[in-house]
């Protein structure tokens, strides 16, 4: 190996143990400094109230105090400030905005809606939300009624049909029979109907009288 790679892997390994000695340095004096200056700096890497709680050791009401010192810091004024005017629960607050999410309500939603309470309008609107909501119950079952009879109908017709078509089949078959019994009845007529000629003595006049036969 020549000695331009041995400098270089021998700078390498020196960083190396500089930036862990580096490390160990802070971390030892992070360590050497108060529990709230530790609780901070977990709190900005990003951890829980909770795992700072274990990580340090600390009370419940001591972490929450160093939490909101940590919102200031970080420039939270806002959160912060209304943690200490409403006295808010956290989770209620994170169920708050929870909803607001599912929902997808936007600011001027929400606003709107408080709005609406602020000024006592809340229960008018709910007694006009269960007026429409027996409205459209109203209409749905009157759609369903309608739906049914027209099903009604609809059946009512095609039977109908049916029996319209069975009428007509029925009247197509007696003309044809009406037909049949007038041509029997014509020839019938023609068979057995002739003309016979009968002479009687007339002493006044020589007239030949003709007088249909019928065998009837």
């Amino acid at each position: 190996m020549s000695f331009r790679d041995i400098g270089i892997i021998t700078k390498k390994v020196k960083l190396e143990a500089d930036g862990e000695r580096g490390q160990l340095e802070e971390d030892d004096d992070i360590k050497s400094k108060s529990k709230t200056t530790q609780a901070i700096k977990l709190f900005s890497e990003g951890n829980s109230p909770v795992e700072v709680a274990i990580a340090l050791d600390l009370q419940t009401d001591q972490v929450q105090v160093i939490y909101r010192e940590f919102w200031k810091l970080s420039g939270m004024f806002g959160l912060a400030q209304m943690y200490e005017e409403a006295k808010y629960d956290v989770y209620d607050l994170l169920r708050l905005h929870r909803i607001a999410k599912v929902l997808g309500l936007e600011k001027h939603d929400i606003i709107s809606a408080f709005e609406l309470i602020k000024h006592n309008q809340l229960q008018n609107l709910q007694w006009k939300a269960g007026y429409l909501r027996s409205k459209i119950n109203e209409s749905e079952w009157e759609q369903r009624n309608s739906m049914y009879h027209l099903s009604n109908l609809k059946r009512l017709i095609l039977e109908s049909e049916k029996t319209l078509t069975q009428k007509r089949g029925e009247m197509a078959y007696l003309n044809r029979e009406c037909k049949k019994l007038r041509q029997r009845i014509i020839d019938y007529n023609t068979h057995n109907l002739h003309p016979i000629a009968q002479s009687e003595p007339d002493t006044n006049s020589h007239s030949t009288q003709i007088v249909p036969y019928n065998k009837e």
